[in-house]
């Protein structure tokens, strides 16, 4: 484990890192067969999900990740149900300190849940029309981890708004604020999928869709990730 230099606390919070401040070894954090070493945080937040030192992790989709928050490359997990795309994001970041959101791209979620809206607020005893920022540009702007769940499930105008940020230098437009948000150095984006953008070609998984190929294009890492062998699975029972 070693020292970045120039970390910043955020003001008002001793806890809360703006970067992350120390390098950890994938081998021996992980177990895997490289000499990589990944930026991580020395302190966690409230964001950082909870850490399982009994998860078994997959070497393959191990180094995928861990690419994924080094190098800021957008990593896509795909693979059947049930076999722990999402924890395995999500315990990778609790290794690492790393603050982690998850969004379920269900057919509830919209443009504007992501973008932001228009609100009603009281200021000064009048009523006005303020700006509320949706999910997407205040991840873009912290150091976060972004995993959208159900990739394949996301509805079209959804899937146009995440688009825009798919690139490693994706900027964000607002265009009701004429503002161009650019991301934060530390912001990183993952997605999970049962299918890889081709739709329910195995008629397991009714209600995906066929994802765009030029935006499936702008996925950097897409790995499998299948279930544990059995042999794998009892030694986790026992």
């Amino acid at each position: 484990m070693t020292d970045i230099p120039n970390a910043q606390a955020i003001p008002g919070g001793t806890t809360l890192l703006s970067a992350p401040d120390i390098e950890v070894s994938a081998r021996e954090m992980f177990g895997v067969d490289t000499d990589m070493m990944v930026p991580a945080f020395s302190e966690a937040d409230a964001r950082v999900p909870d850490r399982d030192d009994s998860y078994v992790f997959d070497g393959d989709t191990t180094l995928a990740i861990l690419a994924g928050f080094k190098h800021n490359r957008r990593v896509m997990v795909q693979g059947y149900h049930g076999t722990g795309k999402s924890t395995h994001i999500e315990q990778v970041a609790a290794r690492l300190n790393w603050p982690c959101i998850r969004v379920n791209l269900d057919a509830h979620i919209s443009r504007i849940d992501l973008v932001g809206r228009d609100a009603i607020v009281l200021k000064d005893g009048k009523q006005i029309t303020e700006f509320r920022e949706g999910l997407l540009p205040w991840a873009l702007q912290t150091p976060t981890a972004l995993v959208f769940d159900e990739y394949d499930a996301g509805r079209p105008d959804v899937m146009f708004v995440i688009q825009r940020v798919l690139e490693a230098e994706g900027k964000l437009t607002l265009l009701d604020q004429n503002r161009v948000i650019r991301p934060n150095p530390w912001f990183r984006l993952f997605a999970t999928a049962n299918t890889v953008g081709l739709g329910d070609t195995s008629g397991l998984y009714h209600g995906t869709q066929q994802i765009n190929q030029g935006q499936m294009d702008r996925w950097n890492i897409v790995v499998t990730l299948n279930y544990l062998p059995a042999a794998v699975e009892a030694d986790v029972i026992l």
